[in-house]
């Protein structure tokens, strides 16, 4: 694979981190807007195209109320209301299928042409798989909702979640795989920065899962407070649910707990891998990457406390579920600068 095809394929790598973290974005606007439930039905090829005209709008609705969302929450909903809901969850799945198109198109030009070594080739059907997964993943969540509770499981929305996390991680790990590497950097031993490394990540995943459980469970609505819960360093009714363990993922107060535990907890990782890092002979390069990453994990944090002391504002909700892509994205530039340079052990 020469440099030129290298080139293309990172920029396709890229493209598919951008248009991912957009449908993040929108897919962060559909749940906060109640939007997710609007579409009833799934259909690969005629779904892409909206209602065009009174009644083909006329029938989408009625299809929408034949389920629990509109008969019980929304009954009486107007047909403009209604189309207000369905723009979101429509642009969601219009941007699943062009991540589709983005991803086969080039895809077929590419393997047809030669540009693909064995690995890389590999890499694009691993993505190609986790792309199928991701898209059952998103119907098999809706479905959840479908069905006498007119919310969807916060199980499935965190799969969800984890599974377009994983799509994003593997393209920008892909693309950076496919830049040149400095050949004056020297071999370290950083096992310490390593291990602090895929701590930190470790921790970030149970995060971002208790982040999408308090989402999904509307957590964020109650005890608008910090940093005491009203008034309260542990939720009054967090432990009400037999078995005990339970509370930890089916009570929203203790979920809500946990989520800010956690968060409290990555930013002290984010200090130590910060600190180990900026007094590590590594270069001034990566010492910088960790700096930002601290930053941004800061950043993420009161993101988070402005998220739940404005009642889960949708624009500032927004923001803080993109801070948490943004997170990862400036681990993996960091983690993968940090991998290039360790020594063999």
């Amino acid at each position: 694979m020469n440099s030129q095809q290298k080139k293309y394929i990172r920029r396709w790598f890229w493209s598919g981190a951008i248009l991912i973290f957009l449908m993040v974005v929108v897919g962060g606007i559909t749940r906060l807007t109640d939007s997710g439930l609007s579409m009833s039905d799934w259909n690969l090829i005629m779904g892409t195209f909206p209602p065009m005209n009174e009644a083909e709008w006329m029938a989408v609705f009625g299809r929408y109320k034949e389920f629990p969302q509109y008969q019980q929450l929304n009954m009486g909903m107007s047909l403009a209301e209604f189309k207000e809901i369905f723009f979101w969850e429509y642009l969601h799945r219009l941007l699943g299928r062009m991540i589709g198109f983005v991803f086969l198109i080039p895809f077929a030009f590419f393997w047809i042409r030669g540009y693909f070594n064995a690995k890389t080739l590999r890499r694009a059907w691993i993505l190609f798989g986790l792309g199928a997964l991701q898209g059952a993943m998103g119907w098999i969540m809706v479905k959840s909702g479908l069905v006498n509770v007119p919310y969807v499981s916060h199980y499935r929305l965190a799969a969800h979640l984890i599974l377009a996390m994983l799509l994003f991680s593997f393209c920008i790990w892909y693309a950076l795989d496919l830049y040149e590497n400095d050949p004056t950097k020297k071999s370290l031993n950083v096992q310490s920065l390593r291990r602090w490394s895929v701590g930190l990540i470790v921790l970030f995943i149970f995060q971002v899962i208790w982040g999408a459980f308090t989402a999904g469970l509307d957590a964020g609505y109650i005890y608008n407070t910090f940093p005491m819960m009203n008034g309260e360093w542990i939720p009054q009714n967090g432990w009400n649910l037999q078995p005990l363990i339970a509370n930890f993922v089916e009570n929203p107060g203790t979920v809500q707990w946990t989520h800010r535990i956690l968060g409290t907890l990555l930013g002290l990782v984010a200090l130590g891998l910060w600190w180990k890092s900026d007094n590590s002979d590594v270069s001034n390069l990566t010492k910088q990457k960790a700096r930002i990453l601290l930053g941004m994990i800061l950043t993420q944090y009161v993101l988070g406390i402005l998220t739940i002391i404005t009642n889960a504002e949708i624009l500032i909700a927004v923001v803080h579920q993109a801070g948490a892509f943004l997170v990862l994205f400036f681990w993996i530039w960091y983690y993968h600068d940090l991998k290039s340079n360790w020594a063999s052990v």
